[in-house]
């Protein structure tokens, strides 16, 4: 039988992680919204908790924690900011690549890069507007040489990352490839998104590569697909941390708001929702530790795979339904910007987009 219960020292890193958010993230999260930016003592604290930023021991970090650990506590902080919490963590799996996957003397490279330093930023192009399986990029060998070409989207921090990842496939095995190109490389276009729905502290961008490269930039390959279902938890992580704040919300909100001499909480319209939103979200939280734990196993990849993709379309199904509802429980209000569900509504929304089947769009407007 599998067991999902967190053990005593998962459940410290929760109470650490929830007490960060509150204290750090959760009160500029309204800065980094308006000024498109990952307030910088939020992001010291994020790349400084060693859960975000994941470096070995041997390359000056403080080991890398189980997924199952980091999945619990990105939930944890984006409760408190999802914007930061994602930005932080998208940046930091670029050091995981590497630190799984890298030569002595990538890593040698990455242990010299202050990569939980202030101004160092991390991408990892993974996507390519049709979910994460649909990768067209390749990459192929010839020799002393490797060539990379293809377009990715939503690439975070791309016209200034210090460490970005790429992903594609052979064309001659379709296996998974990773690639780790120099920042300004020849054969990189990078076209910045100006303004979006949200999420502009990670300063995404559309990424065209017709690149070639030493063979020396490939990764190895070998457990790669783990590597890209943890880096897509990330995602469902966020979502589900986001859902959880924003139904708190809401129920207070209800139980504070009187309508007919008596909160809203106490009519069933109200009630049942928001205890629906509970167990959905309950519903996700356990299937990402149900993905995370298949990781940390090592199973098999198309049993990792069919888990993730699971617990990442139900995540961003539950996230969208939910920041959709508490704007809806707060009425007009929720539309306002003084309250933050409009802001975690415009998130659920554009993360619903990032990794998903395209047939299957888990967005729905709020009107």
């Amino acid at each position: 039988m599998l067991n999902l219960a967190l053990d005593g020292d998962q459940q410290d890193v929760v109470e650490m992680t929830r007490d960060l958010g509150a204290a750090v993230l959760s009160p500029a999260a309204a800065a980094t919204e308006r000024g498109g930016a990952v307030d910088p003592a939020a992001w010291q604290a994020l790349c400084g908790s060693g859960l975000t930023v994941l470096l070995s021991e041997d390359l000056g970090g403080d080991g890398i924690p189980s997924t199952v650990t980091q999945m619990t506590a990105l939930e944890q902080l984006a409760h408190g900011d999802p914007q930061a919490t994602i930005a932080a963590a998208w940046s930091g799996s670029a050091a995981l690549f590497v630190s799984e996957h890298g030569s002595a003397m990538q890593r040698a490279a990455l242990r010299d890069a202050a990569v939980t330093g202030p101004s160092h930023r991390g991408a990892v192009a993974l996507y390519e507007s049709a979910g994460s399986h649909e990768i067209a990029t390749t990459v192929e060998t010839d020799g002393a040489r490797v060539r990379v070409r293809g377009r990715k989207v939503a690439v975070p921090f791309a016209e200034r990352a210090d460490t970005m990842i790429v992903l594609g496939r052979d064309p001659s095995n379709h296996e998974l490839r990773a690639v780790v190109v120099p920042p300004g490389q020849e054969g990189m276009t990078v076209r910045p998104r100006a303004g979006s729905l949200g999420l502009d502290a990670t300063e995404q961008a559309v990424v065209d590569f017709d690149l070639e490269l030493p063979v020396e930039h490939l990764l190895a390959h070998e457990g790669l697909g783990l590597t890209v279902a943890r880096h897509r938890l990330i995602l469902a992580a966020v979502q589900t941390g986001m859902a959880q704040r924003a139904l708190e919300y809401a129920g207070d909100y209800a139980s504070q708001r009187i309508a007919f001499g008596k909160p809203i909480a106490s009519f069933q319209g109200i009630s049942f929702l928001i205890a629906e939103a509970f167990a959905r979200t309950e519903q996700a939280r356990l299937e990402i530790l149900d993905a995370a734990s298949l990781v940390d196993d090592g199973a098999p990849e198309d049993q990792v795979t069919a888990a993730v993709d699971a617990a990442v379309s139900y995540a961003s199904e539950n996230a969208a339904e939910t920041t959709r509802n508490a704007v809806q429980v707060l009425g007009g209000h929720g539309f306002m910007t003084e309250y933050p569900v409009e802001n975690w509504y415009r998130i659920a929304a554009f993360l619903s987009t990032v990794d998903f089947d395209p047939l299957a769009s888990a967005f729905q407007p709020a009107f």
